[in-house]
Order: C-alpha cells, then structure tokens, then sequence
C-alpha cells in the first residue's frame, strides 16, 4: 500500500475539532428544513428548500423539477415522517457554498416509534441566490440506524490564503483543472509504484459514504481502503462548481470501479473538494451510489 494511506493512518487521531459560527448557520439552516418537513410535509419542504436548478440522484443525477413534475404530490402530504440533523460539513471562505451531512429517519406519522428504513442524507448548499439553497442531493440507505458520532464535526475549510475572490472566467479556469484531476483513474487496495492512488486524495478528515455502511471517517475510512482488493476507481464528471474563494468545490457524475478480472461495477458519485494548507485540492466527502 503507498505510504500516504500509512501516514494518513498515522496522524488520524491528531484530526482537530472546533466551533465555526458560519457553519453552526448552516447547520441551523438545515435543522429548519427538518423542521419544515415536520410541519408541512416532505415534498413542500423540498420545494422550498431546493434551488431551482437542484439535482437530485434517482439514482442517477436528475432535474428535481423535473422529478417532481413527474412524481404527483401523496394525498396526505404529513403520512410520511422523515426525521435528520447534521453531523459534519463546511462552508468556504467566501460564504456562498457548503455541505452538511448526517443521520436520516423515516416512518410512518401514525407510528412514529416503528422506523422503516434509515440513512444518511447529503446537502450541497449553495448562496447563488442570497439565500442558502440546496443545489445537489445526495443520499445512501442504511439496513441500521447509523452510529451515533456525538458532537458535530465542524469544520471550515483551512486553507490560509487571503485571496481576492475569483472572476467568473479564474473559477472557468479552476474548475477545469479540477476536473481534470478527478478525471485521473485512482488505484485502490495493494497500489503499484508510481501509480496514482485513490488515498493520496483523502485526508484524516475525509468522510465517505456508501449504501449500507456506516459513514467512514479518520481510521476506519483508512482501513477500508487499505483492505479493498487491488483495483481502480474512474470518475467522469458530468458537472462541478469552485467557490470564489477558491477553497471549496463539489462536483458529480459517474463511476467505474474494476477489481481483477471481474465485471467493473458503475455507479454515481457526489465529491467535495477543499484544498489543503499547500493549496493542492484534497476530498473532504465522497458519496458514493449504487446504479441502480
């Protein structure tokens, strides 16, 4: 295994927690959408919440009003009850896109104590509008409640830099040589010298989500990727954005995962990206969903 997964096992236990008021906003911002949810029902709350051009996974990336148009609103908009919070996220420097994670709960109004089935949920936010927006939704189901995780991790981006924020044509510009990056297919499990490694990309604060799997972060995303069996991962992205500040991006599209001689197995993929004290553009979260 290359040495970054060592290293970054290593220092997994040096990752640092602390309170960030920007974040604690938005985290506040998605305990409101909760709570809209509650009180007026799923899809109003969606509606309200979404941005206009908001992409959702069905289970590929779609239109969510276009989803909506297609999908009539249920008779009783409250039977369904569909309870989260956040745990982890970020927001970047110049304050107009973030994400949040967490838990998710869904039952039946009529017998609230019976869950029928669990997740996490996944929000990227954007402030395009002047207002906090969710542009890309991203889910994994869970057979099990999630482990409880405690406090929530928050933190902002760390990158030092006090740059003036990008012109439409620099964030063209960095977008692009993000894209190119994620378009590097990545080793997993036993890496090869010299190849590129799916590792060298997460750090001690990385976290990942699949479906039917606990959120891995620090440790435990480290040991899964040392444990996978030798192959590549590839990414096409259909779409990404950077911040202005440059500092904080996600992006979303198609995956490719090949294990020996086996049928490559596809999928989606949300990535958010923040860049590190070096500047070199590291995931910070990496959802990946199944293709059907």
């Amino acid at each position: 295994m290359a040495l970054g997964c060592a290293a970054l096992a290593a220092c997994s236990s040096l990752v640092p927690g602390y309170a960030d008021p920007v974040l604690e906003n938005l985290f506040n911002v998605e305990r409101g959408f909760a709570r809209d949810a509650y009180i007026h029902g799923i899809r109003a709350s969606f509606l309200r919440h979404f941005a206009s051009d908001a992409i959702v996974f069905q289970p590929g990336p779609v239109s969510y009003a276009e989803f909506v148009k297609g999908h009539p609103a249920p008779a009783d908009p409250l039977a369904t009850l569909l309870e989260w919070g956040p745990q982890a996220g970020a927001v970047a420097r110049s304050g107009d896109l973030g994400f949040t994670t967490g838990p998710t709960r869904i039952s039946a109004r009529a017998d609230p104590a019976k869950a029928l089935g669990y997740g996490y949920f996944f929000s990227v936010w954007s402030r395009a509008s002047g207002e906090w927006k969710v542009i890309v939704d991203a889910g994994v189901s869970q057979a099990s409640p999630p482990p409880q995780e405690g406090a929530p991790n928050m933190r902002a981006p760390i990158f030092p830099k006090a740059e003036a924020p990008l012109t439409d044509a620099q964030r063209a510009v960095e977008r692009e040589r993000l894209l190119a990056l994620e378009r590097m297919p990545r080793a997993v499990g036993d890496v090869p010298a010299g190849a590129l490694a799916y590792c060298d990309l997460v750090t001690p604060s990385t976290r990942f989500l699949r479906k039917d799997q606990p959120a891995l972060v620090g440790k435990a995303l480290t040991g899964y990727v040392r444990a996978e069996p030798a192959g590549r991962i590839e990414w096409t992205p259909v779409d990404g954005v950077i911040a202005a500040s440059n500092d904080l991006a996600y992006t979303y599209g198609t995956s490719r995962r090949s294990v020996g001689g086996a049928a490559p197995v596809d999928g989606y993929y949300v990535h958010v990206w923040q860049r590190n004290l070096e500047g070199a553009w590291k995931l910070i979260a990496d959802v990946s969903l199944p293709a059907g």
